[in-house]
């Protein structure tokens, strides 16, 4: 995925665990019962292409869930989660920040005795391919991986941690609509159905763990928020939102598909979860001016 230009238009299978926080879940209120709810289900209504939404005070059940159990093709928001799984890694000592991986483009598939590169001109960030043979440090992948969406930086540190890990993580955190399956690019899995997929829910009840303190511990999602605070690619939802407002999140996209979970802090420090999650869209760019609206609206509502 080369960087999107963003227009002046916008510049302003393997299901693990079990609900994360169902009180929050089961108190959610219904679609017709809010009226942030109705006002967002008006306006994807008539909008070509499928729309998840997922929204929230920090730390309350969700004003909005919005198609929010759907499973969805996570596109780069998976690679939350192979932050998530560094993070752990770091805690438990086996593996440092400083520690260095040798930059190279050839990865083993998960099925058979496969192997692939990737294709650089699919990728965002072309620093990293220039690095081929060097050692870069482990912090570094994965500042790149989150706000570059390197997908280089991904697969070398999805090779490091490993598939399993990864998503014994996502079960042991109690994780539920999260779906890990592979390295970025292993068609091979893909066509025997391994595939990454994210529900709004899924995402949202991550984030609100991540908001808590609740991933890995306090002073790990604190960094892990900051990591997320440096996002270079902010075409979906920081254009709803007034300039300057802190919005840590990742965004994904691949055909027909545009995503973004965040967490938004508000004027007087309150904090909402918003992840906005997209299928089947004819025209992207068309799909990207909803959800920028869909933004506004949560901002408006939660301001208040």
């Amino acid at each position: 995925m080369k960087m999107l230009k963003i227009s002046t238009v916008l510049a302003k299978t393997f299901l693990a665990g079990a609900l994360l926080m169902p009180h929050l879940a089961s108190a959610a209120p219904s679609a017709g019962s809010n009226p942030l709810a109705q006002i967002m289900a008006k306006t994807v209504s008539k909008q070509p292409g499928h729309f998840a939404v997922y929204a929230a005070r920090s730390g309350q059940a969700p004003d909005v869930c919005l198609n929010c159990d759907d499973l969805i093709n996570a596109a780069s928001t998976m690679k939350l989660f192979v932050l998530d799984t560094a993070y752990e890694a770091f805690t438990k000592g086996t593996l440092h920040p400083e520690d260095t991986i040798v930059v190279h483009n050839h990865f083993h598939s998960l099925v058979g005795k496969g192997s692939f590169a990737l294709e650089q001109k699919e990728d965002s960030y072309d620093p990293l391919y220039a690095q081929a043979g060097k050692p870069v440090p482990v912090s570094e992948l994965l500042r790149v991986m989150i706000q570059y969406s390197s997908n280089l930086a991904t697969n070398l540190m999805i090779e490091k941690l490993g598939v399993l890990p990864i998503r014994s993580v996502v079960k042991a955190q109690g994780l539920i609509g999260i779906v890990f399956g592979r390295m970025i690019e292993d068609f091979d899995a893909n066509d025997q159905g391994i595939r990454n997929q994210v529900s709004a829910r899924g995402l949202g009840d991550f984030l609100q763990k991540l908001d808590s303190g609740k991933i890995v511990g306090k002073a790990q999602s604190q960094s892990m928020i900051q990591i997320m605070l440096g996002q270079k690619f902010n075409d979906i939802i920081p254009p709803g939102l007034p300039a300057s407002t802190p919005v840590a999140h990742k965004t994904g996209w691949v055909d027909g598909v545009r995503n973004d979970a965040a967490i938004v802090t508000l004027p007087d420090g309150k904090r909402y979860i918003l992840v906005v999650l997209t299928s089947g869209l004819p025209d992207e760019q068309a799909g990207i001016r909803v959800l920028n609206t869909l933004s506004h609206q949560a901002y408006e509502y939660f301001l208040k």
